[in-house]
């Protein structure tokens, strides 16, 4: 199916015994909604194929809604299916109320959060959340029953949950969350039926079965983007939040869901894009989210919710009443993060400009129409290049948690050798930290940086033939992936942290660091919502991009030293750090995303940002593209200052638009293959 918007659219055994003699409340209620097979399984029927698929594997049912959302939603609005995998029951401990008085029904509680789930889905796809929906037990391949759920007015969106009892504990005093079952330590994990389900509670799901379920529902939808959660989520800052892991700023289940997702994606092989999404430590973050974003964001969470308190004929209710909202509430609900949006990066190849990706777990080079394997490793969807090379993570993703891996891997694309560069913290749960690498070359000298696990930078660097040993440097925790560049012997490496803009300059092998104190609104200091970008113009002065916290727009900071100056460029909506490229005649192309998830372009000239004055905004309008973009756009300018442009769309596919030297940015994008 082609990506642009339709017309009508803006574009496993149990430690624990006798699990069938636990007295579980369960109310009696007859369900609303139409109900199939409900007393035998029956096989897993064949899914629609009205348009590309997206699939997102989550812990619990508001996972997709707080975390992966607003993408869920205009994805939706976009035309594309859906199929949502929900793993565990999500039961907590049995009541839909704060008032820890009340009854515990944990089958009640977990049906109330299905049906909330329902909700917040038909609305996003419906406008409507009492469309009705159709639900059957479903038996997989691998053994495993599921529930499936389907929009019976819009039937390529999909729901399955898998409803895995993780918190068991709570009944029998042993753990049993769904990250012990990934690491071997639970043989298996019970089936809560929530109250009205089509489930039953007479079984378990061992570990190698979740796996293969996962495997199988990937083969059978075959999508074209996979959803997860963060399998690496950053270490524990200041006050945990409840369920977070020892040692991890996320929900326990949170992380075994990703890891769980990753392996199954792995083993697949067919992903043309694969996404993780930050959760927890979203708190951590200012908010990215513009009002249309949260709006869109917000309403989904209220439909779960069942803030309307409408009649309801589920005994549970008909949503999950412990969501603080209004909306997307202020702790996490403000910010959405995807982890590795950098999947495109432009390469210079005798003369040419193209386009390098990761595609599924493989680095490939598109030339001439066709996707050339570059070799190497199994990577991570985020590529990075600086002078000849690229560089990327490859993962392993392992049941004992001290035998993860994360390390960098370099490409000579001169002589196509792939260099290991391992991890500043070798393997294990600090390998995890490192997050997307930034790189700098000045053609003598290279550069390569990831984050350092106690939330620092570390560098590696080139000269000659060989590649230092892992540096830490000196300066705060940085929030995400930073940006590097440099000419002539003289490197940069820019990061956000919570409250500044930090810099590291040097050589290569010295390195000073200051918070670079970028000028904001009012006299404040400017705090980027999301990852920084840069670029070095051909005065040494450079272009730092971000997104203003708070809100989706755009800012863009320009000089060098202590002497910068501070642009505001409006934009609702979005989610992307703005990638930057600057033409041989000056001319600063900046590419990112919108509200509707349609590629925002925008051609200045660095003339614009050299105003004198620490901040002031520039209204200008943005060039908005005719698809949906998945990952951060990439941009370069050919040697006669034509602008290029790649990004990654609902379709799976690259796309890619140009426009000559001088003319505006190009609203029609076309397949790059």
């Amino acid at each position: 199916m082609p990506s642009p918007r339709p017309p009508h659219l803006r574009r496993r055994d149990l430690l624990v015994g006798g699990l069938a003699g636990l007295a579980v409340t369960a109310a009696a209620a007859e369900s609303t909604r139409a109900v199939w097979d409900a007393a035998t399984g029956a096989s897993f029927p064949e899914p629609p194929r009205t348009g590309p698929v997206h699939f997102q594997i989550g812990a619990h049912a508001d996972d997709c809604l707080y975390f992966v959302n607003p993408r869920v939603a205009r994805l939706l609005e976009d035309g594309a299916d859906l199929c949502t995998v929900v793993l565990t029951a999500g039961e907590a401990d049995g009541r839909n109320t704060w008032d820890t008085a009340a009854p515990v029904d944990y089958a009640g509680y977990a049906a109330a959060r299905g049906n909330g789930l329902r909700r917040a889905y038909a609305h996003m796809a419906l406008g409507d959340p009492d469309a009705p929906w159709d639900r059957r037990r479903a038996t997989l391949d691998s053994g495993q029953d599921v529930e499936l759920c389907v929009l019976r007015d819009r039937p390529g969106v999909h729901l399955v949950l898998c409803s895995l009892w993780t918190n068991l504990g709570r009944v029998t005093g042993e753990f049993t969350r769904l990250l012990a079952l990934w690491e071997g330590r639970l043989d298996a994990a019970a089936v809560l039926a929530p109250a009205d389900s089509p489930l039953t509670s007479e079984s378990t799901v061992d570990r190698a079965t979740v796996r293969a379920s996962l495997v199988e529902l990937l083969e059978r939808y075959a999508p074209v983007a996979v959803n997860t959660l963060d399998p690496d989520p950053d270490p524990v800052v200041g006050e945990r939040l409840g369920a977070e892991q020892d040692g991890f700023s996320d929900h326990i289940d949170h992380t075994a869901a990703a890891l769980f997702a990753w392996d199954a994606v792995t083993a697949w092989g067919g992903a043309k894009a694969v996404e993780s999404w930050r959760g927890y430590y979203n708190r951590r973050w200012p908010g990215n989210l513009g009002p249309a974003d949260l709006e869109a964001k917000g309403g989904a969470l209220d439909a779960y919710a069942w803030a309307d308190g409408g009649g309801c004929g589920h005994a549970a209710g008909c949503g999950d009443r412990l969501i603080v909202g209004p909306g997307a509430g202020t702790t996490y609900g403000h910010a959405s993060h995807p982890r590795y949006t950098q999947a495109v990066a432009a390469v210079d190849r005798d003369g040419e400009i193209l386009p390098a990706a990761v595609r599924g777990d493989r680095a490939a080079i598109l030339r001439g129409g066709d996707w050339e394997d570059l070799g190497g490793p199994p990577l991570l969807p985020a590529l990075t290049r600086a002078g000849n090379r690229l560089y990327a993570i490859g993962p392993g993703f392992a049941r004992d948690p001290e035998d993860h891996v994360r390390e960098l891997h370099c490409l000579d694309l001169d002589t196509g050798e792939w260099t290991g560069l391992g991890n500043p913290a070798g393997t294990g749960g600090p390998a995890r930290t490192v997050g997307q690498p930034a790189a700098a070359d000045d053609g003598t000298t290279a550069v390569a940086c990831l984050r350092h696990p106690d939330g620092g930078l570390a560098v590696r660097t080139r000269t000659g033939t060989a590649w230092s040993e892992w540096t830490r440097l000196d300066g705060p925790p940085v929030h995400e992936a930073p940006a590097a560049y440099g000419a002539a012997g003289a490197f940069t490496i820019v990061a956000a942290t919570p409250g500044n803009t930090a810099a590291w300059e040097g050589d290569g092998t010295t390195w000073t660091h200051r918070d670079l104190d970028l000028p904001g609104p009012d006299g404040a200091v400017h705090i980027p919502a999301s990852a920084v970008t840069a670029a070095q113009g051909p005065d040494g002065r450079a272009v730092i991009a971000s997104r203003a916290a708070g809100g989706s727009d755009v800012v863009l900071h320009y000089g060098r030293g202590e002497t910068w100056t501070g642009t505001v460029v409006p934009l609702e909506g979005g989610l992307l750090a703005p990638a930057v490229a600057i033409g041989p005649d000056g001319a600063l192309a900046v590419a990112c995303d919108d509200g509707s998830g349609a590629p925002a372009v925008l051609v200045l000239s660095l003339a614009d940002l050299d105003h004198g004055g620490p901040y002031t905004l520039l209204s200008r309008p943005w060039t908005r593209g005719d698809v949906t973009v998945l990952k951060r756009p990439a941009a370069a300018f050919g040697s006669d200052g034509t602008l290029r442009l790649w990004a990654l769309a609902a379709d799976g596919e690259l796309w890619t638009a140009q426009a000559g030297p001088g003319a505006p940015p190009p609203v029609g994008w076309a397949p790059a293959a």
